[in-house]
This record gives structure tokens, sequence and C-alpha cells, in this order.
């Protein structure tokens, strides 16, 4: 059932996703599977280049008020979209799977970057680098910023990866890793923004979070928190050559509007009020017709999936209990409970991104719905109709429309499903805790491997003393995923995929598919790792800002 329908998404889809690369053309590279026939390529010929004369402004619609735009902060799709270009980094990882060893990440702040050995690097940084305010950005900056960021904890991956940095020299440094782990050193030399210590530690919270002295090729002139933002191309930014993507100035003036709900998004669009905006999949019809509009659509890099408490505090200890939970459902049933059918169906619980995904996976059979294989597993883990009580812990910011489908096929199939939605604090007060959820929903995403996915999910390194993210004690599943991370070969894959799959450990729900729809003139949104980059969209002749 679940193929079937992927297979009638996949076809109705005739827009082709759009990508761009940065120096030296570098772009973006896999996209994902629905069971038979491959998502679009990405048109790996557009790349993004410095326009000859910058647009003078674009508006954006985003759905986040979450507006954290200092150096360091919490997750949000705003900061996804402004980070990069408000804040220098060492590098910029331009597409997913791009690696230090193969040349392919953009230096931005670094000048060179050497190994010594495999968990220890020499960077050169620039020796003009200047934030807004004016302040130099020296190696000693360099190390206060990710000293800063790894205490904060707002990147998982540097909290995973780094261990120490020193400042060498004015404008060298050594960066030390915790381990020679694949993607490390990608995580750690990209994650990171660069800002003045002297300016950090001197400043108030408010002029941290509304009027930051940023280190990037933008500066914010206007931020109302919750609300709204406009960011400025600098006159004189310390870099005016080789840029990289992320430093191009293709456009004057970035303002972001925030716009919760998906249905004004697109009414903003049709009353000129917005350049672009992401919207609902239920939507694009409106824009299809005529020439006043450009669609982009591209699957985005986060799987949605769930995860299965093994441990003994929970009948989906038992393998037949998470596999009658597994048959009883249906991924795009799921999806569409959030209104939207719009998403590539999973064959893994990572999604079909990296390049180490192995394509025939996506035309085996996964769990496709089935209520009397769930009714066989259910009455041989002990269970009748009715008696099996599980609890889902959920994200109370989410929409809970997912998991109130699911709830209902549990219930058809004699599964009692409580949904348990708790804000961001209380969720992680209890997402390490066996004792108080059977499955949790949660999405990850491909950043470069498929088996970088995997180790952030069941890596025993990552969870001292739980195993995995849902308390799988199994040293055979370690085995097998220090072998696919040690060598990627499809006999390798294969056999942890095959593992997790036979196991039932986890369970891949979908992976959106997502759409921009742009002004007319707005030709080109470079995506790159599932971003637009704003600075460095193309604009045409035509074009005629909102504002």
């Amino acid at each position: 059932m679940k193929k079937a329908l992927a297979l009638l998404l996949a076809a109705a889809m005739s827009l082709s996703l759009a990508a761009c690369g940065g120096n030296g053309g570098t772009s973006a590279g896999n996209t994902g599977g629905d069971g038979s026939k491959s998502m679009p390529e990405l048109d790996t010929g557009s790349v993004a280049t410095a326009m000859d004369t910058a647009a003078e402004s674009v508006t954006v619609a985003v759905d986040d008020d979450s507006f954290t735009i200092g150096p360091w902060g919490s997750d949000s799709a705003v900061r996804d979209w402004t980070e990069t270009i408000l804040w220098t980094h060492l590098a910029y990882r331009p597409f997913i799977g791009a690696a230090f060893e193969a040349g392919e990440l953009e230096l931005v702040a670094a000048k060179s970057v050497n190994a010594v050995d495999s968990t220890t690097y020499e960077v050169e940084i620039y020796d003009n680098i200047v934030d807004s305010a004016g302040n130099a950005i020296k190696a000693s900056d360099v190390v206060f910023s990710y000293d800063k960021l790894a205490e904060l904890g707002y990147v998982t991956e540097i909290s995973t990866y780094y261990s120490s940095a020193e400042a060498t020299g004015d404008y060298t440094l050594t960066i030390n890793l915790k381990s020679d782990t694949e993607g490390a050193i990608e995580e750690v030399l990209c994650g990171c923004s660069i800002a003045s210590e002297s300016w950090y530690t001197s400043a108030s919270q408010d002029e941290i979070e509304k009027n930051p002295a940023t280190t990037g090729p933008y500066t914010v002139e206007n931020m109302e928190i919750g609300a709204s933002l406009t960011m400025a191309a600098k006159d004189n930014y310390w870099k005016t050559s080789d840029l990289t993507t992320v430093e191009l100035q293709n456009v004057k003036k970035i303002n972001l509007k925030c716009i919760t709900e998906a249905s004004m998004r697109s009414v903003a669009l049709e009353n000129g009020e917005v350049d672009m905006a992401e919207i609902a999949a239920s939507d694009v019809s409106r824009f299809e017709s005529g020439s006043d509009y450009n669609i982009t659509r591209y699957m985005n890099a986060m799987s949605q999936y769930l995860i299965y408490n093994t441990s003994e505090n929970s009948p989906m200890h038992d393998v037949n209990v998470r596999r009658a939970v597994s048959y009883a459902t249906d991924s795009l049933t799921v999806m569409m409970g959030g209104g939207s059918d719009a998403c590539v169906v999973s064959h893994d619980v990572a999604p079909n991104k990296g390049p180490d995904y192995v394509q025939d996976w996506d035309n085996q059979s996964y769990f496709e719905q089935d209520l009397d294989k769930a009714a066989e597993c259910l009455a041989a883990a002990g269970y009748k109709p009715g008696e099996l009580k599980l609890k889902i812990l959920t994200s109370a910011q989410a929409p809970q429309g997912p998991y109130v489908a699911l709830q209902a096929m549990l219930q058809e199939a004699g599964i009692e499903l409580e949904i348990m939605a708790l804000d961001r604090a209380a969720r992680m007060g209890v997402q390490n805790d066996p004792t108080v959820w059977d499955i949790a929903e949660y999405s990850d995403v491909v950043t470069d491997f498929t088996t970088h996915f995997w180790s952030n999910l069941f890596n025993e390194d990552n969870y001292p003393g739980q195993g995995t993210q849902g308390f799988t004690q199994d040293p055979e599943l370690q085995r097998l995923l220090k072998a696919a991370m040690s060598d990627r070969s499809e006999e390798n894959m294969n056999a942890f995929h095959n593992y997790v799959v036979e196991n039932c450990y986890m369970y891949g729900l979908y992976t959106e598919i997502r759409s921009i729809v742009t002004t007319k003139g707005l030709t080109n949104v470079c995506m790159q790792k599932e971003n637009p980059v704003l600075n460095a969209m193309t604009f045409t002749g035509d074009y005629v800002p909102a504002v």
C-alpha cells in the first residue's frame, strides 16, 4: 500500500529540484527514491555566481517565530537560513557528503587547513577578518568561539566531536577532535560561528540577539523578535575575492517576515507582500499556471522516524510487538494526518540522501501495512486485541495530526496508543528515561553519509550506558555499525540495514517534499544542504521586489 501511494506521488511530480554550487561549481548530489523510480536529479549545472548588479531587496516569508541570530543559539528555521551569511565559519559544506579529504569543503574564514594526524588539524585564518563593529578577528577569537559553543551545547556535532583548540599564533590554531569518526572534521570545521571575544563578553544579551557584531557578509539592520528581521549586505566585507557561496551579495537587503500559517504565506505571495515562501503542498497548484511565479520542489534531508524503546521497561522489548506496530502503520497516512501527502516513503530509518545509500533498498518490502501480519505478531507476543497499551512521546510544538492518525491505525490493529505531547524542555527531561515512553517520534538530518546518520541513532559511544536512542543493548548491532562506518561497501551497508529491519529496532516513516514559490524574476533558488542560500539566489532584469 505504501509503495503504491508513493509511486502515485512521484508520478505526479513534474518539476525538478533546483540546486547550486559554490567555488569551483561544487553542487548537491543524490536525491531520494520512491520504491522503483528515483526522484529527479538535482540540476548540478546551476552554479551560484556573483551578480553584476545586486537586487535591491528580497522579502521572504518564514514559518518560525523563534528568531535566534546571535552567534550561537538553538535550532530554528530562521537560524538555518541566516547563520552562514551573518556569521563567518572556518569552512562551508556545500552539499551532503562533501568531504575535507576530497577538497570539497569551501574555505571561508580558514585560509588553509592541514591534517597533522587523524584527530589533529592545523588551521590558518585570514589576517584581515573584522566584524561589523570593527573588531579584528584573530585565532584566539576562533578558539573562544569553539569553546563557547561547546560549553553552550547548541550544536550536537560540536559537543560530540570537538575536543579543544589552541591558538599557536595571531592567525594560526590547532584543533583537536575527540575521535576520528567519519564526518567529524567536516562537522567541526563547518559547525561553529566565529565572533569576537571582546565584543561578546562585553555585549548585553539584548545586543547579542538584536544587534550583533556579525562577521559574515551581512549585518543586522533591524530586528523585531518573533516578527521580522532585515539583513543588509556589508559595503566593506573583509573578503573581496575567492568568495564562497555563502559570501555572495546578490541582493542588498534580505527581509524575513514571520508568517506561521502556511495558508497565509500563500496569500502573502498572491498579494505581493513577499517574494518567496515555502508553502503547503496543497497550495502549489495555485501558482502553477502562468509565468508570474517559479516553483522549486526539493526533498529535504530530514527523516521522520519512530524510536522503539527496546529496554525491559517497555512492551516494545519484544520484537513481535515492534513488528505489530510497524505492520499496523502506513507511513503516508501518518504524513497525511498533518494535511499533506508530499513525501517520499522511507525504506530505511535514514532518508535516501547520502551517497552511500543502497538504492535497491527502495525496491524491497519495508513493513507495508498488513493488519493480518500485525495481528499475528500481536498474538505471538501474547496479547489479545485491546490488551496492549503503549505511550508515544511527541513534541508539543509540532502538529499532532500525524500521531492522531497513527493512534487510529494502531487502534484498528487492537493496540491502544496514548499520545504524550511535551514541550521542548519537558521532552528533553524524559527523552533518555526508558520508564516513561514506549515509542518516540523523532527526526534527524543527513549531513553527509548514511552511516553517519545511523551512528547518530545507534552508536553506543553516543549513548553511554544506554546503547542507542532506543535503549538497545546489542553487541552484534554495534559490530555491524562499526564495519559499515569503516568500509561503506554495499555488503556492509546491506548487513546493517537488514539487521535493523529484521530486529525492527526503529521504523523509518518518510521524508517530506518541500515546495518553495518565488515571484517572477527570482529564477534560481540556490539550494544547498537542503536550505535556501538567500544571498546567492539569481535575480533577473524583470524582478520587482515586494519591498
